[in-house]
């Protein structure tokens, strides 16, 4: 049986491509996914009908281990209906089958923004493999009435984030009510937080609010999982403040279910299953995915303390044979194969930081130096746009057009809504930068190539950034270019740095990707080599490393590794056996004080 349902599976992803790959869900037409795979559709008007294909759902089922029910009060919970993962929501719905909740609100999506309110719902029965789900229709009506929430048969009737997960509520649960209600992306804080007072007040005692929502989309696995990072945060926080910055299909319904466990005092989360369809089918190598959460809450405050994302990247370069490759496509060119559909590759992370090398001026100054860069002031709001936070500005080259246009840089970022940090010359004010955040993380930028940092000065800027935040990290610009390994004094002021309270230390100027350290449970990369440059002289030149850091709980809590390789200045992720050579060689040539990197992720 466990056979015949796995060669189903495949059969499946086949069929469904788009919708596996991180497409979007729909099918075309008014088919969803579940009619798709099993060409079964309503014929009944008075009611909406999901996959009749029992085997289907019983596969799913029998592919469950053995689980233990909860014992505790559950209030809500968060599942996915993207059914590649459906063993994971029989597993859920089975740890919860002792529940039998009244009724369940089921809400998520609505994925083409359909109807004309924002808030959908609809009073038709569900039919089901297992049954008919019969709807709730007292509490329907009363929402319906009290709240702007439209009934629309046909749009409800349609949407998979409903019929997905219909058939496991009525298995697991065969004697609920349902409630379904579809959100379209752009509702409002106050609808929203009016249907959860409404909820509290009106649902009977041991219902149950599940939120149907699918996490990353359209990313590798590796991106995947460094997003969800976040995500999983927020749901152990109930920080909606972070709500914004999440790489999900739908933040109304989170910023719904994270409103009515605050009313319901349920905060504690439970994580049940957090995969992604590239693992559950066992290819590593898909570009599109889509990641699922599963968990529920508890009554009880919440169960993690507050945690902050940040992606780092090596030197950014804007002229010369870069600027010629662009051509009128400016950064859409240079970010073409990495920025993955609805530039989601720029976001689900709370800061992108990269080291800028070289200076914004209006027009090129004459200067005595050999090899100096200008960029053209119109890529600092194209680089917001791709949702880059801030920028180092502590090199050798923040000075190529004078001091005037280092003012000018400066103003140019801040005008385009862009953090700077750091001096070539290791001087004013501009030393450190904070993160808008909550946690917050210092930056602190230090040039350390032909310019000796004053410790004292350095010193300084880290005892006032630790005042205000645990977390600090250092941007240096230091090393040898073109050398793969660090050099000793790298070293030591990276290890200076850290005894005296840094966080991380990022490198940037070999122009190459060299080792990396763990030396006091603090990560250091020596150098992330280039990410956007002309140098395309070489094999190490064209390859760089971008570094994903989560940090929580007063320092880093795991490491996320990215390998870039870039042709023509457009850089790509690494794939297949030239990621695991990379990988492989940075773990043989790093000390890594007893860890292991693992698909290139470190826990510390």
């Amino acid at each position: 049986m466990l056979k015949r349902f796995f060669v189903f599976i495949i059969l499946i992803l086949a069929l469904v491509a788009g919708y596996f790959l991180g497409v979007d869900h729909r099918v075309g037409g008014n088919l969803t996914f579940t009619d798709f795979i099993t060409g079964v559709f309503s014929t009944a008007p008075t009611h909406h009908a999901t996959s009749m294909n029992r085997e289907f759902f019983d596969n799913f089922y029998a592919a469950v281990t053995s689980t233990i029910p909860i014992k505790d009060d559950v209030i809500s919970g968060v599942v996915p209906h993207h059914l590649v993962a459906g063993k994971y929501l029989a597993t859920f719905f089975e740890k919860l089958k002792n529940k039998s909740p009244p009724v369940v609100v089921l809400i998520g999506p609505n994925h083409p923004n359909a109807g004309r309110n924002n808030i959908i719902t609809g009073l038709e029965n569900w039919r089901t493999p297992y049954g008919e789900l019969k709807v709730n229709q007292n509490i329907v009506n009363r929402l319906t009435s009290d709240l702007s929430i439209q009934a629309n048969e046909p749009i409800i009737g349609d949407e998979h984030t409903i019929g997905a997960v219909v058939p496991f509520i009525k298995h697991s649960w065969p004697h609920t009510t349902l409630v379904p209600l579809i959100v379209k992306s752009n509702a409002g804080a106050v609808e929203l937080d009016a249907l959860a007072q409404e909820l509290t007040n009106i649902l009977p005692s041991g219902s149950i609010v599940l939120a149907s929502v699918d996490f990353s989309h359209y990313l590798p696995e590796p991106v995947a999982s460094f997003h969800d990072e976040l995500a999983l945060n927020v749901l152990a926080t109930a920080d909606q403040n972070q709500l914004a910055r999440l790489e999900i299909d739908n933040r109304p319904s989170l910023q719904f279910l994270l409103d009515y466990n605050k009313l319901t005092q349920a905060e504690n989360f439970h994580l049940v299953a957090h995969t992604n369809s590239a693992t559950i089918s066992n290819l590593p190598d898909l570009a599109q995915t889509t990641s699922h959460i599963l968990g529920y809450y508890t009554t009880g405050p919440p169960s993690q303390t507050p945690a902050i994302t940040t992606q780092f990247f090596g030197d950014i370069m804007l002229d010369r044979n870069v600027a010629k490759a662009m051509g009128t496509e400016g950064l859409d060119y240079v970010f073409k194969n990495l920025r993955g559909q609805e530039d989601r590759f720029f976001s689900g992370v709370d800061a992108f930081v990269a080291n800028l090398e070289g200076p914004f001026a209006p027009a090129r100054v004459p200067t005595s130096k050999t090899i100096a860069f200008r960029f053209d002031p119109k890529f600092a709001p194209a680089l917001k746009k791709f949702g880059f936070t801030a920028f180092s500005l502590a090199n050798n080259h923040s000075y190529d057009m004078g001091a005037s246009n280092v003012a000018f840089t400066r103003a140019t970022l801040a005008a385009a809504g862009l953090g700077y940090f750091g001096d070539e010359l290791n001087e004013g004010s501009e030393y450190t930068w904070f993160t808008s955040t909550t946690p917050t993380v210092a930056f602190i930028g230090i040039h350390n190539t032909y310019h000796e940092p004053d410790k004292t000065k350095l010193l300084a800027a880290i005892t006032a950034a630790k005042a205000q935040t645990p977390y600090i990290v250092a941007f240096t610009h230091w090393g040898i270019e073109y050398q793969t390994h660090s050099s000793p004094k790298q070293q030591a002021l990276a290890h200076w740095l850290i005894d005296n309270g840094v966080s991380a230390v990022i490198g940037a100027h070999p122009h190459v990707v060299e080792e990396m350290e763990i030396y006091k449970n603090t990560p250091i990369f020596y150098s992330l080599g280039n990410f956007v440059f002309d140098q395309y002289f070489s094999t190490e030149t064209q390859e760089g490393l971008s570094v994903g850091l989560t940090f929580e709980g007063g320092g880093v809590k795991s490491i996320y590794l990215f390998p870039l390789y870039s042709v023509k200045s457009q850089p790509a992720l690494m794939i297949g056996a030239s990621r695991d050579n990379f990988l492989d060689w940075m773990s043989k040539n790093s000390r890594l004080d007893g860890r292991s990197i693992i698909d290139g992720m470190i826990n510390l």
